[in-house]
């Protein structure tokens, strides 16, 4: 992957984020972690992303809705909508939303998520 590359992992259970974090930086990635939405548009707001990875269970907000808020922003940014709830994967896709992780989740899902989402920019 291109180091220069910098994502946005918004998810409020810091165990997955840090997982996530870890992947991403052993391929190369800048990250960034946020754990509420009002943190993530804060960040999304002052930095540069190439892809943002949002749950959908958030303290403050819907992962969804967020996703979309990136999207008004910047509609080429790669989104990965992750969840353990079916059902929000299920609404993530009836949003638009076809990257869905569903947690847990293996390297392998998220690599193979980010490799398809990153087809075409590297």
């Amino acid at each position: 992957m291109n180091p220069s590359m910098r994502a946005l992992i918004v998810d409020d259970d810091v165990n997955v984020a840090k997982i996530m974090r870890r992947y991403l930086t052993a391929w190369g990635w800048e990250t960034d972690v946020s754990t509420t939405v009002a943190d993530a548009i804060m960040l999304f707001k002052e930095g540069r992303y190439d892809l943002a990875l949002c749950d959908v269970d958030l303290p403050d907000g819907d992962g969804i809705s967020l996703a979309s808020v990136f999207l008004g922003a910047l509609p080429s940014l790669p989104v990965i909508i992750a969840s353990g709830d079916p059902k929000n994967l299920e609404r993530a896709q009836e949003a638009g939303f076809s990257r869905c992780l569903e947690k847990p989740f293996s390297l392998e899902n998220l690599q193979a998520l980010l490799e398809e989402a990153l087809k075409g920019r590297l």
